[in-house]
């Protein structure tokens, strides 16, 4: 076996245990189901649970179903009325002659309160000696699930393997880069101090600048560009970006029209080109900029990202193989950092969209919550700048407020779109979700950081609040800074037992609030944003919800 084939079971098997740890976390049975229909619990089984997959008669309906159930990745399959089966990529391998492992399929199992009231129900009791009326009275409803919450559970996990596996293909492929980089470190010796002055904490403005200014240093050249193509939407807002480094005499547009002409003319070229005599090349005002030329594409899978131009050697010699050796080197290092660049953009892209989707299906579990969540994303960045925090913090706290009500996929929806007044047992299970929701994101390093704004939310600057009763600053700022924009949207919005407060009812209301539910420092802040943003969200997704009932 290749060392990839077993990098990759390994992935395959650590993403198969995160999704059984998740789903363990959400009270979801994981099963075993082998070839011949038997059924094996393996982790988080509960008592009912486990006398259903001890029973011969589901063993005997599964039997004709193991086809379906490993071609059913993200779907919810019903053997009987009321149970259902969310089939898992195991991650397994196939034996070289042709046959299955014997672990063929694994799945989750949920019940749900169907199967109380149908004949397979009686089968189970039947099989394990038990009174079926004495059965339905030990099992709590709450732990229950509804097909609407099995099928979104489904697709959720469908979108997390999805998303895991493709993150994982990815660091192969920027490691199988990192690893090209390292075998060829000793052939690159010229390039040691400039590598080495290249941090990967710098922005990649601040990269491609430096770059292009040590390169043209380290080759002695009286100056040097790199221009990038005007148009890879891949680029976004560096597509058509010039870096200069070195007196040059013309101005920026003449520059970058030179390099049009010259990228035109490299065509296909892949190979670095010396021209002895710019003249030769018949371009308006390269003369003028310098007497030789060396330049250098700029590659990412056969196609062209930019040029770099390097004009007359500073101490009068000739442009040379060294030279070219070194800039190619260089171009072929700036080319891997733009495609990590694009890579990272992508991943970046994926991963918020999957958010998008992951948050608006909560949302959609009560219809008045539409958009809640990218509305309290919005206000509590617009509050975490007005606060003072860095750009990277405010984006990682409008992240938070995007998963902030994750836990709510563990709660029923008859509480959630309850209309009026909730009992004392009903509220219990709403106050679960912050909860819910940190132990969903703990298994998730990069997502680490956003579990105190997740946990906290619902915390009161008096210590009244839940779940764990923190008090003023002992509460963490992204919990008081989501807290407060989850309560402005929650009184701002309709809801199915009231209409949403008028604007000035709403800033009344916190005023009055600060210093008991809300950070005092934060209201005066809050007050004062801008809220002409958010009336615009409230009139996309209402216009939204129209669409989708029309």
């Amino acid at each position: 076996m290749t060392k990839l084939s077993i990098t990759q079971n390994s992935d395959a098997r650590r993403k198969t245990d995160c999704l059984h740890s998740r789903l363990t976390t959400l009270k979801v049975s994981v099963v075993q189901i082998e070839v011949d229909g038997r059924v094996h619990a393996m982790r988080g089984a509960g008592w009912l649970e486990q006398q259903v997959v001890a029973c011969p008669a589901f063993t005997a309906t599964l039997r004709s179903r193991v086809a379906d159930l490993e071609s059913s990745v993200g779907e919810v399959v019903e053997p009987w009325p009321g149970v259902w089966l969310l089939p898992l990529p195991s991650g397994r391998r196939r034996r070289s002659e042709g046959r299955r492992n014997p672990e063929l399929v694994l799945a989750g199992l949920m019940l749900g309160p169907d199967f109380l009231q149908a004949d397979q129900f009686q089968l189970v009791c039947q099989h394990a000696q038990l009174d079926a009326q004495v059965v339905r009275n030990r099992v709590q409803l709450d732990q229950l699930f509804g097909r609407v919450e099995a099928e979104r559970l489904a697709l959720t996990l469908d979108w997390m393997q999805r998303d895991l596996g493709e993150l994982e293909r990815r660091d192969r492929e920027l490691e199988g880069m990192s690893q090209e980089l390292a075998d060829s470190y000793e052939e690159l010796s010229l390039l040691y101090k400039l590598s080495s002055s290249m941090t990967v904490n710098q922005s990649p403005r601040t990269f491609l600048t430096d770059a292009c200014s040590d390169l043209q240093q380290v080759a002695g050249l009286r100056w040097m560009t790199l221009q990038l193509i005007d148009h890879e939407p891949r680029l976004e807002s560096f597509a058509g970006e010039l870096f200069r480094a070195g007196p040059l005499n013309a101005d920026t547009k003449t520059i970058k029209n030179i390099g049009r002409h010259l990228m035109r003319r490299m065509g296909d070229q892949i190979n670095p080109v010396v021209v002895d005599d710019t003249t030769s090349l018949n371009i308006a005002g390269l003369d003028s900029l310098s007497q030789s030329l060396l330049m250098v594409p700029l590659h990412s899978d056969g196609r062209l990202l930019g040029l770099l131009l390097g004009g007359d050697k500073l101490d009068g010699t000739h442009l040379g193989s060294i030279d070219s050796k070194l800039c190619s080197s260089l171009a072929n290092s700036l080319s891997i950092f733009l495609d990590n660049m694009m890579l990272y953009d992508d991943m970046q892209s994926m991963f918020m969209g999957t958010l998008h989707a992951l948050t608006a299906a909560i949302d959609a579990k009560d219809s008045y919550t539409h958009g809640h969540s990218e509305r309290v994303a919005q206000m509590s960045r617009a509050l975490a700048r007005a606060a003072g925090l860095d750009e990277a913090a405010c984006e990682r706290v409008y992240v938070a407020g995007l998963v902030h009500d994750v836990g709510k996929i563990g709660v029923p929806e008859s509480v959630l779109c309850k209309p009026g007044r909730l009992t004392e047992e009903e509220f219990g299970l709403i106050k679960r979700h912050p909860e819910i929701g940190a132990r969903i994101l703990q298994d998730i390093r990069q997502m680490s950081d956003l579990i105190p704004g997740v946990l906290y939310h619902h915390e009161r600057w008096d210590g009244r609040g839940y779940p764990h009763g923190l008090k003023g600053e002992g509460i963490p700022l992204f919990g008081r800074l989501i807290g407060l924009a989850d309560a402005f949207d929650a009184m701002s919005s309709d809801r199915t037992y009231r209409r949403g407060m008028a604007m000035d009812e709403v800033l009344k209301e916190m005023h009055r609030c600060s210093g008991s539910q809300f950070d005092p420092e934060l209201v005066k802040l809050f007050v004062k944003l801008d809220f002409g943003p958010y009336f615009q969200m409230i009139k996309r997704h209402q216009n939204e919800e129209v669409r989708k009932s029309a």
